[in-house]
């Protein structure tokens, strides 16, 4: 079942990506958007919770990297750690100038890597459920899901060591749904209901010592 009262994420989000100065678009992201995802994020870790039975944790992106050009995205993530999520499987949920994405990511310098990567030859393609797939988290480019791009993707994870596996949806902002609150917010939480077993298989593979 479905929460009720997520707040919304609209195509006046991406709004925040229109002020070209770094101040101004911090500021923006800060106000405008970031208090959405925290209460977004809370809610998820809630809806999670029964299928878990762990409370995760919501990390917001702070861009303290940024000195000069400002964020070209923003996101929120949720993982098992208090302390931190790069470092191991988590969900990310954020904002591209064009694009919402709603994803499963294992980032390039995570810990336990090839334990994890290894883990992936024991998942069948077909049970992921994803719509789109990537290898490199810090672009917006992403490829429709496939049992060719699943195996591109996954062997490139397993033998290049800077390289991303990012798995979920990415929804363009002129997208339909964007007309109907609704319907996105149950996109978010349907995509990270479904992605949250793989997450369990992926966080028992990173468990182990």
């Amino acid at each position: 079942m479905f929460k009720k009262g997520f707040p919304m994420l609209g195509r006046t989000s991406f709004e925040v990506f229109n002020d070209p100065t770094l101040p101004g678009r911090l500021a923006k992201i800060q106000t405008e958007v970031d208090p959405d995802f925290e209460t977004l994020g809370e809610q998820l870790t809630q809806l999670l919770y029964p299928e878990l039975q762990e409370t995760l944790h919501v990390h917001l992106a702070k861009h303290l990297r940024r000195h000069k050009n400002p964020p070209v995205d923003t996101w929120f993530a949720l993982s098992s750690s208090k302390r931190g999520y790069k470092m191991m499987p988590h969900f990310e949920i954020g904002l591209w100038p064009n694009w919402l994405f709603i994803n499963l990511t294992l980032l390039g310098d995570m810990k336990q890597r090839q334990q994890v990567a290894t883990s992936l030859n024991l998942i069948d393609w077909q049970l992921v459920p994803a719509m789109q797939i990537s290898s490199d988290h810090s672009s917006s480019k992403h490829e429709d899901y496939s049992q060719e791009t699943w195996q591109a993707a996954v062997q490139r994870f397993q033998q290049v060591a800077k390289s991303d596996l990012v798995l979920g949806t990415w929804i363009h902002k002129n997208d339909d749904r964007f007309a109907n609150p609704k319907a996105i917010e149950q996109t978010i939480q349907q995509q990270i209901i479904d992605l949250a077993p793989l997450y369990q298989a992926l966080m028992r593979a990173y468990n182990e010592s």
